[in-house]
């Protein structure tokens, strides 16, 4: 027996629904451990072989290792750091734009990730809509959609002179764009509604028509001699419609039709349009998503991809070095401290390394230098990376610790030479290797400063 198999869009909207309101969850209401836990980190302080072109990550299980490894500082993500978004398109003038409809995929992709049917701009004014109509024969849209604040037309369509109709769907507001637009991807609000028939703004229900789009024009029509009649049949309730004198040209053909109401409870609907004289016109009535276009951003845009910023402030309150470059961030699910092990980590920034205090003494440590104690008949008891080296307090921070150190004996760097005592070791609460690396990017380096913040945008698909 064969079995055939889809996973849905709205799979992966769940998943993005997941992902942004459970960065942190926790069991309500008496319980504080959270079940789970999301971190980005910084790692690798090595410059690559080429670093302007930084190899691709793999995830065969010891380059996993060699980035847990090489972590040194990890950040919690909240809501906040979380957005869904959608493939960005702007409006532009004379530009053919799809309509929606609802028998067909409107989210399907070329080979490169690209909507095969642009069928929603973003406007100048950072307001979006959905395209309804585009004046029946695939006409150049040349009139940008748009719409006062606080004033829109009947049902939120937006109709231009160009014979296109939009229907409004949201504003992107000035924090989502700071955060999560660039050039390629704009924000999607998450948290408007999930889609459920009893809970619509429009009272849409399973569905609403805004919108009729006219297959045929038909000729012959005059609705001032001889009324021209809109019926809307289907399985939900309330459907209207109607043509007038200017909605007909020259020749009689019909070039438009007003929704004047959208009804609700629609899985699919019918036109048929019927006049004394006039014949030959059709026209087909695209039902809107549950709870009318717009009650749910998410998915009525089909947002497959989210988007994490998270920024690293300087030295997160003397948490991590800022004399130092990186190659390499990422994120993490559940990683753990000694203190709460087994349950997920809940601070809200971890410096990773093991800190070292040595003597004053000969020479500097460097950045990316290895750092041995060898006993008498040279073999070595305890190695470390140099992630940073305070030449004022005499402490390295180390990753990559091996083996065991011994107190009031010489440490040495293999790269810089410099010699000191070592004194005392404090080790990170952070446990090393705990929880899931589930991103990984590779960078050129990234130089860290006092004063400086690092932001970073990677979009997540699912």
């Amino acid at each position: 027996m064969a079995n055939q198999n889809l996973l849905t869009y709205a799979a992966r909207i769940a998943s993005i629904n997941q992902d942004y309101y459970s960065p942190v969850a926790v069991l309500p209401p008496a319980h504080t451990i959270p079940l789970q836990s999301t971190y980005a980190f910084l790692a690798n302080v090595d410059p690559w072989t080429d670093d302007n072109n930084p190899p691709a990550p793999t995830q065969d299980q010891q380059s996993i290792k060699k980035v847990f490894n090489n972590i040194f500082a990890v950040k919690k993500v909240t809501s906040g750091d979380i957005c869904p978004v959608v493939q960005r398109i702007d409006w532009s003038a004379n530009t053919v734009y799809n309509y929606y409809q609802d028998n067909i995929d409107m989210f399907a992709v070329d080979s490169n990730g690209f909507l095969l049917n642009n069928f929603y701009v973003r406007n100048s004014y950072d307001q979006v809509f959905k395209c309804l109509s585009n004046n029946s024969v695939g006409s150049t849209s040349t009139a940008m959609p748009y719409f006062q604040p606080g004033q829109y037309n009947t049902f939120n369509v937006f109709e231009g002179a160009d014979g296109y109709k939009w229907k409004y769907l949201y504003t992107i507001n000035t924090g989502l764009k700071t955060t999560f637009m660039d050039a390629s991807w704009m924000p999607v609000p998450l948290g408007y509604n999930t889609p459920n028939p009893t809970l619509s703004q429009s009272s849409y229900g399973v569905g609403g028509i805004d919108a009729l789009v006219i297959t045929n024009g038909g000729f012959g029509y005059n609705p001032t001699t001889n009324p021209i009649t809109v019926t809307i049949t289907g399985d939900g309730t309330g459907a209207t419609a109607t043509v007038n004198a200017l909605q007909v040209n020259n020749v009689g053909a019909i070039t438009d039709i007003t929704i004047t109401n959208p009804g609700y409870n629609y899985t699919y609907a019918n036109v048929t349009i019927t006049s004394g004289l006039g014949t030959s016109a059709t026209a087909i009535a695209p039902v809107s998503p549950v709870g009318g276009h717009g009650f749910d951003p998410v998915s009525d845009l089909g947002a497959t991809n989210v988007m994490y910023s998270v920024a690293f402030n300087s030295d997160e309150s003397g948490n991590i070095p800022t004399n130092i470059s990186y190659h390499q961030i990422g994120l993490m699910v559940n990683p753990t401290t000694y203190t709460l092990s087994p349950n997920p980590a809940t601070g809200s920034i971890y410096n990773t390394t093991t800190s070292i205090v040595v003597a004053p003494g000969p020479g500097t440590f460097v950045t990316d230098e290895i750092i041995q104690q060898i006993d008498s008949f040279g073999k070595v008891l305890f190695s470390a990376k140099v992630v940073s080296y305070n030449v004022t307090t005499n402490v390295l921070s180390v990753i990559n610790t091996n083996g065991n150190y011994v107190t009031n004996q010489t440490v040495q760097g293999l790269t810089s030479k410099a010699v000191r005592v070592l004194l005392t070791v404090s080790k990170p609460d952070f446990v090393a290797f705990s929880g899931y690396i589930t991103y990984i990017e590779n960078r050129s380096a990234v130089q860290r400063s006092a004063d400086g913040i690092e932001q970073f945008k990677f979009v997540l698909g699912y």
